[in-house]
């Protein structure tokens, strides 16, 4: 899938909750949100996809070649599932570790703390963290590198997939709540297990 086409499909992805949430009333949280949490919600929304990610995959070419000449695409003849479990690897599970240290180490969680100040669950939280915070996650960086050395391929399906995950955890829509009513252990695992750090 190309890149475009998944932004496309994760602005959707985005909106659907959004318009989910709106529905049930729930979008502006009246009387729990204030200005300032809807400036820096909408703020905050454009932050990664129209600055920092944009950026990041303008450097990463000139980082890329200075790692090695002459290399863009070199790993473009790898099979999508390698390319896949490369992804989970370099951006999601460092995105994992670089959430969690976040939460560890003191001079990172300031970057991170407006993502749980909001008083609230929300679409509206998904991108609300600081522009540093992004700008230092070293799992854009290694997207960006595979992205130039030849994941072009892999990674629209990646991203709609990743973003669909991350969407759907941070809306007040009870989604999930089929799976706790037919799966209630693994959703017992899941909240202990998985979503710990979250």
């Amino acid at each position: 899938m190309p890149y475009e086409t998944a932004r496309l499909l994760v602005l959707a992805i985005m909106g659907g909750f959004a318009v989910l949430e709106l529905v049930r009333g729930s979008f502006w949280h009246r009387g729990i949100a204030t200005r300032r949490d809807a400036l820096l919600d909408a703020a905050s929304m454009l932050t990664l996809p129209v600055l920092v990610f944009p950026a990041v995959l303008a450097v990463a070419p000139h980082i890329a070649e200075a790692i090695r000449p002459d290399s863009e695409g070199w790993l473009s003849h790898l099979p999508g599932w390698a390319m896949f479990g490369l992804l989970l690897i370099g951006d999601d599970l460092t995105q994992y570790w670089w959430h969690r240290m976040s939460h560890r180490w003191l001079w990172l969680f300031p970057l991170h703390r407006a993502h749980h100040s909001a008083p609230y669950m929300s679409v509206r939280v998904v991108y609300r963290n600081n522009i540093v915070y992004y700008l230092l996650m070293p799992g854009i960086w290694i997207s960006a590198l595979l992205l130039y050395w030849g994941f072009g391929s892999i990674y629209g399906t990646y991203l709609v997939l990743k973003m669909a995950v991350i969407i759907s955890a941070h809306s007040d829509q009870p989604w999930d709540a089929a799976l706790y009513r037919r799966a209630p252990r693994l959703m017992w695992f899941v909240e202990r297990r998985v979503g710990k750090e979250c």
